[in-house]
Parts: structure tokens; C-alpha cells; sequence
């Protein structure tokens, strides 16, 4: 999913970039669940034709209006499935540019990204894109993406999109799957020309299995690993559905004698909103849980008000090891996982090893190396 939120918070005030009660950062918007990949992680779990119920054109230039009420304004990600999928996905990204909105796209990469689409991107206004690469290789690659040849169509689709004038972020799910190809992916970031790398931790759920999931141990391995590799490469290095990368990144800059992260950050229905290919408001794609449908409710109203927004807000409500954290505010944990594999997304991070003191937050804590 393109964009990082957290570059967008800092171009926010001080109170603006750690109060996301009234707006959200980043809206991410399945415009489809269509795609031709067979993608083993795919958290739509997307389907080869678009569903009948789709929003139709005057229903997402409607929605984009109600984005507009948002102050300040968040940026949109229009995702999918697959969003070249839908023939008036340029038209839509066009009004959405004309009203204001920082547009950005994330498609997959098949047969229908070619030079003239990603021209056409640009000529909506749409300035950032995003492709997944997961695997350093296309046995890994292809493997997990479930399609021959998209390894080198995404190696040459990052080169095309910066030829159209696109800036470009590379998505990497980690797991199982690929976790011993991190530093080859990388150095393929490096040359690529990206801004942006983003690490996804992967969440079982759609078609992600729990146990390709990375463990505790390993996660903050990976975490240790991210910041070092942050230090040496030409483009950003971020996580999603990582949260406390945050808190490592907090640890380490301090034990740097850097400045440590204060201001909070963005987690699911914190900052994040995801709309559905047929309208449903979820906290984030990968938490599922219903908050209504633009059709019938203000997406606005929604965010700002539905008791499981204000839950996912608020640190204090976080149960176990993570409501005693004194990094619940920078981290929290990620709040799909946890919803995932226990049922409740007020439940502790299942895939963070850290642990604060029995006393509370206030007390201390243990102390965690790099392993």
C-alpha cells in the first residue's frame, strides 16, 4: 500500500501529528477486489472477475467528497485487488486529484501495467505508485505471487513507473516465505531507484496462513536488522503491520544518544481507515471488523465516533503486556494480529517479545537487546 503515514504526520503541526481523533493520516481504498494473481498472502483473497456490488463512478466520486471533510484532508490510497482492474479508476483518481487529495496507487503488477497506464496515472495527477516484490529471486518471487514471469515484469514495471515521472515504494511481505532473502531484496531496492522500502509483517488472514508468520524472536530479529539496514541505504526504510519496529527504533536511537521517537503513531483506526471494494469501513485492511458501509453512513462520523475507532485510540484499553507498555503510544502493537490470532484487537502483540516490568508502565523495563 503506497505512501508512508508517517512522512505525511510529519508535515502535520506538533498536535496535528499525534491527535487522530478528528482525521485519519492515510485512507486506503479497495476500489476492487478483481486481480489475475494468485497471491499466497492476499488479504482480500481476490478473485479473478469484479464483484457485481462494486461501487459504481458516482458512488466513488462520492465518496472522495466525503473525504474532503476530513480536516486536514488525508491521503488516499487507491489498492485493491488489483485496481487497473476497473476501467474508470483513472477518472476517479483524476477527481480525487482535482478536490485536493494526495492520490496515490497500488496495483498489482500484471500484463495491465504498461507504459501508457502508468502515463495516464500521471496525467490524473497521481504522483506516487507502489509494487510488491517478495523475493530476491523469481522461484521466490513467482512462488509466492502465483504467476511466472512477475519478477522480472516487476523489476522492469519500478524502472517504467519512474520513467512516467512516478515515484515508486517497494512492498515486501516477510515471512517464512522469504525472510533469508531480506539483504538480496534490498540491494535489488537499492538499485531499483525506489524512495521508499515497506516491510509488511505478515497477518494471518484471507488467504496468509499463521504459520508462514514470522516468530517473536524472529520478528525482532528482522526489527534489529531494518534499523541497520536503514543506516546504510539510499531510501527509506519502513514497516506496516510492524509496529514495534517503532519501539526497537526508539531503543536503539536512544542507546545512540539520538533523540527518541515521542509523538504517537499510526496503527489500525488510528490514523488508518480502509473502505471496501462494496463500501464497508474497516480500522485497516487486514483488521476486518465492520464500522459501516459509505453507502448508508458518513465514512466522517465513522472514524471520528464508532466505539471501535475510539477503542483502537485509545493506549489504555490495550489489554496485557501491551496496556502495560510504555511504548503503547509510539507502538500498540499490531492490532490486526493480535484481532487475527486471538479474536480481540485489544489483546497483547502476539509477535513482539518484549516485555515491560510486572509494576506497570511507569516502573521500568526489562532490557531488550539486539539479538
Amino acid at each position: 500500500m503506497a505512501f508512508e503515514a508517517g512522512e505525511a504526520a510529519s508535515r502535520r503541526s506538533a498536535q496535528e501529528a499525534t491527535d487522530y481523533s478528528q482525521a485519519p493520516v492515510v485512507v486506503f481504498w479497495e476500489i476492487t477486489r478483481a486481480c489475475a494473481l494468485v497471491c499466497r498472502h492476499c488479504r482480500a483473497e481476490a478473485q479473478p472477475r469484479r464483484h457485481p456490488l462494486e461501487m459504481a463512478t458516482a458512488e466513488c466520486t462520492a465518496l472522495v467528497d466525503e473525504l474532503t471533510r476530513f480536516r486536514p484532508s488525508p491521503i488516499l490510497v487507491i489498492t485493491g485487488g488489483d485496481p487497473l482492474m476497473r476501467r474508470d479508476l483513472f477518472q476517479v483518481a483524476s477527481y480525487a486529484v482535482s478536490r485536493g487529495l494526495r492520490t496515490s496507487l497500488s496495483p498489482s503488477v500484471t500484463a495491465l501495467v504498461t507504459p501508457r497506464s502508468l502515463a495516464r496515472a500521471y496525467e490524473a495527477g497521481v504522483r506516487h505508485i507502489s509494487f510488491s516484490l517478495d523475493g530476491a529471486t523469481p522461484e521466490v518471487h513467482d512462488g509466492f505471487r502465483g504467476a511466472k514471469g512477475s519478477y522480472e515484469r516487476t523489476l522492469w514495471a519500478i524502472g517504467a513507473a519512474r520513467e512516467a515521472g512516478l515515484t515508486v515504494q517497494v512492498n515486501t511481505t516477510v515471512s517464512r516465505w522469504n525472510v533469508g532473502q531480506l539483504d538480496a531484496v534490498a540491494e535489488l531496492v537499492a538499485r531499483s531507484g525506489a524512495v521508499l522500502w515497506d516491510l509488511f509483517f505478515l497477518v494471518p488472514t484471507g488467504r496468509a496462513r499463521a504459520e508462514d508468520m514470522l516468530s517473536a524472536e524472529e520478528h525482532e530479529r528482522v526489527f534489529h536488522w531494518a534499523y541497520d539496514v536503514s543506516k546504510k541505504v539510499p531510501f527509506r526504510v519502513k514497516t506496516t503491520l510492524g509496529q514495534p519496529f517503532r519501539r526497537v527504533t526508539a531503543q536503539r536511537a536512544e542507546g545512540e544518544g539520538a533523540r527518541a521517537l515521542a509523538a504517537a503513531s499510526t496503527n489500525d483506526g488510528k490514523g488508518i481507515a480502509f473502505v471496501s471494494h462494496v463500501g464497508e469501513i474497516y480500522p485497516s485492511g487486514f483488521l476486518p471488523v465492520s464500522c459501516g458501509n459509505v453507502r448508508t453512513h458518513s465514512l466522517v462520523q465513522v472514524y471520528q465516533s464508532h466505539p471501535v475507532f475510539r477503542d483502537l485510540r485509545d493506549p489504555g484499553r490495550l489489554k496485557g503486556k501491551c496496556g502495560l507498555c510504555p511504548f503503547n503510544n509510539i507502538c500498540g502493537g499490531c492490532r490486526a494480529r493480535a484481532f487475527a490470532c486471538t479474536g480481540d484487537y485489544l489483546e497483547a502483540e502476539p509477535c513482539c517479545m518484549f516485555q515491560p516490568l510486572a509494576a506497570g508502565r511507569d516502573a521500568g523495563l526489562l532490557a531488550t537487546r539486539a539479538p
